[in-house]
């Protein structure tokens, strides 16, 4: 009879094991995945024209985000802003855009793509775009501001952090200690660069760093583009990785106003390409999947944005992540 017990208890716990594996890993469409059309979420305001606020929140990526416990995914920020801006550039009564962002930056890619994005959307739809930052809009996400035809930031804003990191980890000490070698076959010396199972070899490092100073060297091209009122030496300066609060951002030319989210929508309305210089009392609306409702700017968030259950550590072991060029503030 104990046997027995113990048995049925094994099984138990083993069953258990699995169907909490599969509430952590299965994929729900149902709780997660796209649907095929936005529905408008009007924030305030009653006139006819349109004021649309696109959020850019957490890290920019062009990889799908974990949408619910239970799995599923939503779109990238990528391709949900490409589909933003598409969905709005047919809408007539949209007369200005405000990009809400709350990021520390992402991707260098990604990052590219959205600045581009918005940069082809404004020479098409010929209406202003502005940026409000709220608690950070760091490295890749002010790359993405720089498309805007002005800046705002909240009093407590930090931003800045103009500057490439390759992140990655060395594991080889550790692995000698225990007696693990690594036995990767290259076809070349450099094949395996940037491999946490090795030392960089004085080429390698040179070889990786010249990368970082190119993708730099485009961020800071950008950025001299977006702040013409900032002199070029100025720029060299203070574009070394350092971060800024919103008054040190507006000292240095880096942002243009400073103040909440109903200033810089007024600041907006009276852009000479927002059309009839008419203040009036526009609609400000955001676009979200599904039917839940927006009372007011702080709840127009992206879908699927969650927090990972891991806390960070999946950054640790996610190995995607190790060859990959950032524009990112991460602390």
């Amino acid at each position: 009879m104990p046997s027995r017990k113990i048995y049925l208890t094994s099984l138990t716990l083993l069953l258990a094991s699995l169907f909490l594996q599969g509430c952590i890993f299965a994929s729900f469409p149902t709780f997660g995945g796209p649907r095929p059309n936005f529905e408008e979420k009007v924030i305030s305001g009653k006139d006819k024209d349109k004021i649309l606020v696109i959020p850019i929140e957490g890290v920019i990526t062009d990889e799908n985000r974990e949408s619910s416990f239970f799995g599923g995914s939503a779109e990238s920020p990528v391709a949900r802003i490409k589909e933003t801006l598409k969905f709005a550039e047919s809408d007539p009564e949209i007369k200005g855009v405000l990009l809400k962002i709350n990021s520390p930056g992402g991707t260098v890619t990604a990052s590219d793509i959205i600045y581009q994005e918005i940069l082809r959307f404004k020479e098409r739809k010929k209406i202003p775009v502005f940026s409000v930052f709220m608690d950070t809009a760091a490295s890749g996400a002010y790359y993405i501001a720089m498309s805007s035809d002005a800046i705002g930031a909240h009093p407590t804003t930090v931003t800045g952090s103009i500057g490439v990191i390759m992140q990655g980890f060395n594991v080889k000490e550790g692995m000698d200690k225990l007696g693990i070698k690594d036995q990767s076959i290259t076809s070349g010396a450099n094949k395996a660069i940037g491999s946490p199972f090795s030392e960089q070899s004085p080429e390698q490092r040179r070889i990786l760093q010249s990368i970082v100073d190119n993708l730099y060297d485009r961020f800071f091209q950008i950025v001299k583009l977006g702040r013409p009122n900032v002199s070029e030496a100025r720029l060299k300066e203070i574009c070394d990785g350092r971060i800024f609060t919103a008054q040190q951002a507006k000292k240095e030319g880096m942002i243009d106003y400073i103040g909440y989210f109903d200033d810089i929508q007024i600041q907006l309305m009276l852009h000479p390409n927002y059309l009839g210089n008419r203040r009036g009392n526009p609609k400000l609306i955001t676009y979200q999947r599904g039917s839940g409702r927006v009372d007011n700017i702080y709840l127009a968030n992206e879908s699927g944005n969650r927090p990972s259950m891991l806390g960070g550590m999946d950054k640790l072991f996610n190995s995607n992540s190790n060859a990959r060029f950032y524009y990112l503030w991460d602390l």
